[in-house]
């Protein structure tokens, strides 16, 4: 899925609002790295991969809570649609467009 290459604006909705975050994202094969950059500053994802047309990745933040939010997008075009669960708490949804 080389579609997912690049840089990406997400907002990720959640019950405090929503949270932006810039990704950066490349593939190879069936793995994904990159960084997440939000307010606590860059972030490499973890457990990247690609399978089909879906990705997913895990951001662990340790400000202003330690936590891990597990990402699962398809990429549309040029925008990203999915969802972000942190923990045992229902999945929240997730928006974002290409940047470049």
């Amino acid at each position: 899925m080389a579609g997912i290459d690049g840089h990406w604006a997400i907002d990720v909705v959640t019950l405090a609002g929503s949270r932006r975050y810039d990704l950066t994202l490349t593939s190879t094969g069936t793995a994904l790295t990159g960084t997440s950059v939000g307010d606590t500053g860059p972030i490499a994802i973890r457990d990247g991969s690609i399978t089909g047309d879906t990705a997913s990745f895990r951001v662990d933040f340790l400000a202003p809570l330690p936590m891990s939010l597990r990402f699962v997008l398809k990429v549309v075009g040029d925008r990203l649609v999915g969802t972000a669960q942190a923990g045992p708490y229902p999945p929240t949804n997730v928006v974002g467009v290409r940047l470049r």
